[in-house]
This record gives C-alpha cells, structure tokens and sequence, in this order.
C-alpha cells in the first residue's frame, strides 16, 4: 500500500479537552482508528510523520486506518521554559536522570505518576468524541504511543473504562502502575495483541526498564512482538514496520 497524500485529509480539531490531529483516508470508513500519543516534551504534531512511514508498510488490499494524534494536556512552556512542549503529566526530570544513570528504575514500578488519572480519562473521552463526530461507531481501536505515551497505552488498555483497545504499540516505554495494572487486568482481563521496541542504549528509559514491560504484559497473557535493538531513545524503522504489522493483526482479526 502506498500513501498517495491526495487520498486522504487532514483534520485539526478539538475532541473533549484535547486538541488533536486526524488524518484519514476519503471516501471510506476506515478499517481502524490507530491513535498515537507523543512523549514528554514533545510537541503534539511530533508523531503525525509517522502516517507517512506506516501506511507504506501495510499490505495492498488492506482498508486505510484513520490516524489520530492528540496533544497532552500540559503545556510545559509555563513550567519547564519549553515552547510548544507537550505532556501528558508532569515528571521530575532530575529524579528521571539519576534513577536511569543508576540502572535503578525498578523503585518506579509500582508508583502511579501523578496525573495519569486524568490523561487517562481525558484520553478515552478524546477518541471516543473523535470517532462519534465521524460516525465510526464500531471501529477497531489501536493505541500506541512513544516513552510517556507509550506508558499512557498500556495504562489506557488495561484501565481505560469506555474504551475497547484491540491492539498496543509500545515505542521505548516503561513498567510503572505495576500493582494497579495487574489488578486491574485480574477485574476485567484483557489479552491483546502488542508491539514493543526499545533500544539498548537509551539514555532516558534505560532497557531494564523496557524489558521489565516486556515481562509484565506477558504475563498477562498479551501477545507481544517485541524488539530491541542498538540505538538511543527513538523509533527505529523496524519499530515502524512492526507498528503496521499489529494494525494489520487488528484490522484482520476483526474482518
């Protein structure tokens, strides 16, 4: 499948409290709503390239998948000195830096980040308002996101009251909600196809941090295809193609 920019639009909006991106394909209702949430500090259009790269990578014959891409609701221009930065809550940069220069992000896994309460429920409310204001009623939903965001989805699919997630991309996250997620999981159990990648030399979320997720969502029984890979904090072209592969999953799975 090729991306003809001609056969799809580009919609800015505001959906519930967030503002957000849309990019979906004319002229047919989309086989999937794939939405992707930015990392800390980044700005909300950070991510929308990544239309560009995936819709390549997913088979001829295939329905597109509309792309979403909402904004965290803190502007960190105010706070950090940081002009059209993004995040979806606070984070203590300092305590981030010495814990991933100590290896020492376990202390991590089982707190619950002030705010992602509220990112959560702001999340579910966004897409789900999005799709309504579409008439996509009964679309798949893929969930995905980069660091902060990527942690934001797992949260979302295991907590996200309202909103059936089928599948979850997990570029360079971490474990963190760990008690709170697994029982969760045990209230309502969710089992979902998954892609996570993480790079051996990331600075920020080191690849303990990344492995100890990896570990977890196993053990829920999730289907996850995961990859390291040598590199920084980033999205590597293999984080790209599998990305396509799971929305591909999703999207067959439900045909």
């Amino acid at each position: 499948m090729k991306f003809d920019s001609q056969g799809w639009y580009l919609e800015r909006g505001r959906w519930g409290e967030l503002a957000g991106i849309l990019i979906a394909p004319r002229g047919v209702t989309p086989s999937a709503m794939v939405t992707l949430c930015h990392g800390f500090g980044a700005s909300g259009t950070d991510l929308v390239p990544l239309t560009e790269e995936i819709v390549p990578e997913l088979p001829d014959g295939l329905i597109p998948p509309a792309f979403y891409f909402p904004e965290g609701p803190f502007d960190l221009e105010a706070i950090y000195g940081m002009p059209g930065a993004c995040a979806w809550w606070p984070i203590n940069m300092e305590m981030l830096a010495e814990l991933a220069a100590a290896d020492a992000f376990a202390v991590l896994e089982d707190q619950i980040p002030e705010g992602i309460d509220s990112a959560r429920t702001k999340l579910v409310e966004s897409i789900s308002q999005c799709a309504a204001a579409h008439e996509w009623g009964s679309i798949a939903h893929v969930l995905g996101g980069f660091s902060q965001g990527a942690m934001l989805t797992i949260d979302t699919a295991l907590r996200g009251d309202g909103l059936a997630v089928q599948g979850a991309i997990a570029w360079s996250g971490a474990l963190i909600c760990q008690k709170v997620w697994h029982q969760s999981h045990r209230n309502r159990p969710v089992a979902i196809p998954a892609y996570h990648s993480h790079g051996r030399q990331d600075p920020i979320l080191p690849i303990s941090a990344g492995r100890a997720l990896n570990r977890f969502l196993n053990g829920l029984g999730w289907d996850v295809e995961s990859f390291e890979f040598d590199g920084p904090h980033t999205i590597p072209l293999e984080g790209i193609s599998g990305a396509a592969r799971l929305i591909e999953r999703v999207v067959q799975s439900g045909s």
